[in-house]
């Protein structure tokens, strides 16, 4: 038999102090990057999977909603989304900067 669980870490900058022994819903994009396997010691074990959030998320209490954002810096969270599609992230920055003067380019054109 197999539990599974998910555990959750990061921050996320909230615009407002939230009440102790108080439940919210929770909405939000997390990214799964690992996982560990732990055997209970009688033919079952447990799973749990790591996550961070790589978004914005939004906290419900009742009818109030609060609108959190993560503190992770833009490139660790291109990092996160590169290795969770299994792309090596520094081939893909090196990629990234042979092509940099045509995105600029094409950027610059666009506005």
């Amino acid at each position: 038999m197999k539990t599974n669980w998910l555990s959750i870490t990061g921050k996320v900058n909230i615009p407002v102090p939230l009440v102790i022994d108080t439940d919210y819903t929770f909405m939000g994009n997390i990214s799964v990057y690992g996982e560990n396997v732990g055997s209970k010691q009688d033919g079952s074990y447990n799973v749990t999977y790591k996550a961070k959030f790589t978004d914005e998320i939004f906290l419900q209490k009742g009818e109030k909603a609060i609108q959190a954002k993560d503190k992770s810096s833009n490139s660790q969270k291109w990092r996160r989304l590169i290795q969770g599609d299994g792309f090596d992230y520094d081939r893909w920055m090196q990629w990234q900067f042979r092509n940099y003067e045509e995105m600029k380019r094409e950027y610059e054109t666009t506005l």
